[in-house]
């Protein structure tokens, strides 16, 4: 009953608008790499100060909602994640742009982005509490032991080569040590460069190595004299319904992980989506189609993306723990309207907690409109020439790297990045386990240092947790099974 009061409440033509809008906002947002959800949701957070609550939170729920799907539309049309968030849907939807399908992949990821979505929509609404209390359970040994397996499962997406993948994930870590530890306030690493002070950041980090590399690549192609390709119009949304039956495999695994991703703080759809992927690489019978514009990879990525908003908003609402940098910015916009998320919410505004259920799901229906009516949009740049396309992308890194922390010195990084990433695509390292390692780095190293604080440097009180075992065992097993597909392909 309070579900349908909630549905009811929203069906204003101000919070409507206000949820439609918000999608708009966080789409363009996400689609322009070095921009996110988050950043527009810094942006935006003011001007909900004066509207009601109902329209200000789900104004800030459907930014959020539009920036995390956003990513994924320059992601497949130019290789260029538009969020870390959609590292893994370049893997297969660029080389399906190649092919001269780039419409169809975009079709087919708006689609399991919107079924995603209302997967981690549903949990959220009918089992977000139940979720929650067990995510309490996690402590350091927990979390350690997630992130451990997390980043050697995603050590796995190096095609064939899992020593070139662990290199590539521990250079990723060795550049999180740059700046001041959390823990102890002492600098590291900074070889007295004050910039440095503050460690590396994500953002100009992931433009070099992804978007700044990938212009270098495209300069060299196109010297070459390689021709635009051409986008074969497309019905629908490029899958049949046959299709989309045959994916529920892919579709179910991908949703889990993304929303139990999501209710971990501090991972979220960064590592979600990779571990997705990686997964359904592992358990798919043509493994060795991945990353060469094969739909289940891409279906993967940005279904495990976009269920990880559920998961983030299962933690938040229900227990006020944000989850991610976006999460806090939703949590700001409770604070600013004098509520407090979590528990006691259910039983003091259980109907606006249900009214926000609805505008979630309402935000993942725009998504889905307002993105399969720009496919016509999206497609027709492709069509512009390269030498006109590749300034106009070089000149969003360069504003997306600088409003990071409006500093200069991110852009120097962003284009010393953009070398480093060129040249590990040249001699065949991949980039992904590098990002990943960067991001959560700083939570391993968090999270093993307080485990041994606790214990006063024993590992085995870490092992007596049977969760943590759980997470420990899988990523010694992940390590083996890569090495034992490695020997057998090469027989």
């Amino acid at each position: 009953m309070e579900l349908l009061n909630g549905f009811i409440d929203i069906f204003s033509f101000t919070t409507l608008f206000l949820i439609g809008g918000g999608v708009f906002v966080g789409i363009i947002f996400g689609a322009i790499p070095g921009l996110s959800a988050f950043t527009a949701l810094a942006l935006f957070l003011p001007i909900t100060f004066g509207m009601q609550p109902i329209n200000g939170i789900s104004f800030l729920i459907a930014i959020y909602v539009g920036g995390l799907s956003g990513g994924l539309i320059s992601a497949i049309l130019l290789g260029i994640p538009g969020t870390p968030s959609s590292i893994a849907t370049c893997f297969d939807g660029y080389p399906m742009t190649k092919r001269g399908e780039g419409g169809k992949a975009l079709g087919i990821a708006i689609l399991f982005s919107f079924l995603g979505g209302i997967f981690g929509a549903i949990i959220l609404t009918f089992l977000g509490p139940v979720i929650a209390g067990f995510a309490l359970k996690f402590g350091p040994y927990e979390y350690f032991a997630v992130i451990l397996f997390a980043l050697t499962t995603v050590s796995g997406l190096s095609s064939g080569n899992i020593v070139k993948g662990l290199i590539s994930c521990l250079f990723g870590i060795s550049l999180s040590f740059v700046g001041i530890d959390t823990l102890s306030s002492y600098t590291r690493y900074t070889f007295g460069i004050d910039n440095l002070a503050a460690g590396f950041n994500l953002i100009p980090l992931l433009i070099g190595v992804f978007a700044v590399s990938q212009i270098i690549e495209e300069s060299t192609v196109k010297s070459k004299g390689l021709e635009q390709p051409i986008v074969t119009p497309t019905k629908g949304f490029g899958i049949s319904f046959k299709e989309v039956l045959g994916q529920m495999k892919n579709f179910i695994s991908a949703s889990i992980i993304g929303l139990v991703i999501g209710i971990l703080p501090g991972i979220g759809g960064n590592a979600s989506n990779l571990m997705a992927y990686t997964y359904c690489k592992k358990r798919s019978k043509t493994p060795e189609k991945f990353g060469t514009g094969f739909i289940d990879g891409l279906i993967a990525s940005e279904t495990a993306n976009n269920a990880t908003i559920g998961g983030a908003l299962i933690i938040l609402l229900t227990l006020g723990i944000p989850g991610d940098n976006a999460t806090s910015m939703i949590l700001a916009g409770f604070q600013i309207h004098g509520l407090t998320p979590g528990p006691l919410l259910f039983e003091t505004n259980g109907e606006l907690l249900y009214a926000l259920f609805a505008a979630f799901i309402f935000a993942n229906v725009c998504m889905l409109i307002l993105e399969k009516l720009g496919l016509p949009v999206f497609t027709k740049i492709l069509k512009v020439p390269t030498a006109f396309l590749l300034p106009i992308v070089i000149a969003f890194c360069y504003v997306g790297a600088f409003s990071a922390n409006n500093r200069v010195f991110d852009i120097t990084v962003m284009v010393a990045f953009g070398i480093v990433g060129f040249i590990m695509k040249y001699f065949k390292f991949p980039l992904a386990p590098l990002v990943v390692g960067f991001i959560l780095s700083p939570l391993l190293e968090e999270n093993i240092r307080r485990s041994l604080m606790r214990t006063e440097g024993s590992f085995m009180p870490i092992m007596k947790s049977p969760i943590a075992a759980l997470f420990l065992l899988a990523a010694l097993m992940m390590v083996v099974l890569s090495i034992k597909s490695e020997l057998k392909a090469k027989e």
